[in-house]
């Protein structure tokens, strides 16, 4: 694989997907992909940032009671409503903006502050992270989550109207409306039309609402869905909420899905759930065509109390246009760090200070204040997390 130096610039996204609509809206005209052959990666000049679109993503958005309350701090007065998580990203902030399509994981329900909001294990968190998340630079999310009906289908509908509110954000995952189910989201960046399917293995027992709440996997449905988004795009991504959790490993089930989505010209896998990081490999399509899959990028922020739930991840990746073809090219994986302190005995209840950083501007100070250290034995440390990340994602990656 080519691994080089990227470089991106801002562009405006346009959305073309009736997701993004009233669900009186019809499903997009189907576009002629003929004229892009992905199954052949070749170089290019990659000099010519016209050709490149640079890809970034990051994993599980968890909001725990302790994060939205810190939130409700920022944001002024206790308990008024109003919330503010943006200081929380802003140390990967320069990572995210400015890249063309950046994905986040919106792991638990934005159902809102009318909804009562909670956190572990029914989630409901503030409706204000759509924002918080557009002001970081996200401007791609996956929603289909097993957290994505703990506040049934009017969470549906709140999140939803969250994320339509913040504009230029491009979803999937579920829906308000059998409409919204059936279209397949588009969007466009520098010429090239990309299609965006997400899957949930399943939501904690709670059965949908409505059998248009929710995008399940399911074998038939994928495929035919992929065909769709194929006619439709010139590229497709799809990210999968799958595997086990607290397991470093791809499972069967993740494995077996993956060749599926190869085999139906899948470009990109993004994978989510198991809040711990998982690898990346390449898989070869039955046309011959390259897929690559990154299983797990882990938690993004969250309050879980193992060592390896705070260790992250962030893959960044260009897909560059050249003649007839578009190449995915220059995978890089950034080591992350979720970094919360104690502020009094109690880990399940005085948890604060939660921020994001890259490893690389991780310090040690940083790291002995963490509030995992001494807790069941366990200590942050920044050679632990930099051995672990090593032992999980391929060198040639990082």
């Amino acid at each position: 694989m080519d691994l080089k130096k990227t470089v991106c610039r801002v562009l405006s996204f346009l959305i073309i997907s009736a997701l993004l609509t009233s669900c009186g809206k019809e499903a997009d005209t189907p576009h002629n992909s003929d004229s892009i052959d992905k199954r052949n990666f070749i170089s290019s000049d990659e000099d010519d940032i016209d050709n490149i679109i640079s890809f970034v993503g990051v994993g599980d958005n968890l909001i725990h009671e302790s994060i939205y309350e810190e939130a409700d701090k920022y944001a002024g007065s206790v308990n008024d409503g109003q919330y503010d998580f943006t200081p929380m990203y802003s140390e990967v902030k320069n990572l995210i903006e400015g890249n063309d399509i950046a994905f986040v994981n919106q792991e638990t329900i934005l159902g809102g502050y009318n909804l009562g909001l909670s956190g572990y294990p029914t989630f409901n968190s503030p409706s204000e992270i759509a924002q918080n998340l557009k002001a970081t630079g996200f401007n791609l999310v996956n929603m289909a989550t097993n957290h994505a009906l703990d506040k049934g289908q009017e969470g549906i509908n709140n999140e939803l109207n969250a994320f339509r509110n913040a504009e230029d954000m491009v979803f999937a995952g579920i829906a308000d409306c059998q409409n919204t189910y059936d279209n397949i989201t588009v969007f466009e960046k520098k010429g090239v039309k990309f299609a965006f399917l997400a899957y949930t293995y399943g939501t904690n027992g709670i059965n949908p609402p409505n059998s248009y709440s929710i995008h399940y996997f399911n074998e038939e449905e994928i495929i035919s869905d992929i065909k769709k988004a194929k006619e439709l795009s010139d590229v497709v991504i799809v990210s999968a909420h799958w595997g086990e959790e607290n397991i470093d490993y791809a499972t069967d089930y993740q494995t077996y899905y993956a060749q599926i989505f190869a085999d139906a010209g899948v470009d990109v896998v993004i994978g989510t759930h198991p809040h711990v990081i998982q690898p990346i490999e390449w898989y070869d399509g039955v046309n011959g065509n390259k897929t690559l899959v990154v299983y797990s990028l882990g938690n993004f922020l969250g309050g879980m109390l193992e060592v390896n739930n705070i260790v992250s991840g962030m893959v960044k990746f260009d897909f560059v246009k050249s003649d007839n073809e578009i190449a995915v090219k220059n995978v890089k994986w950034t080591p992350l760090v979720i970094h919360f302190e104690l502020n009094g005995k109690d880990i399940q209840e005085d948890r604060f200070n939660y921020k994001i950083y890259p490893l690389s501007e991780y310090s040690n100070e940083l790291a002995k204040k963490h509030a995992l250290n001494g807790y069941e034995g366990q200590a942050v440390t920044i050679n632990y997390i930099k051995k672990h990340t090593e032992e999980i994602i391929a060198k040639e990656y990082l």
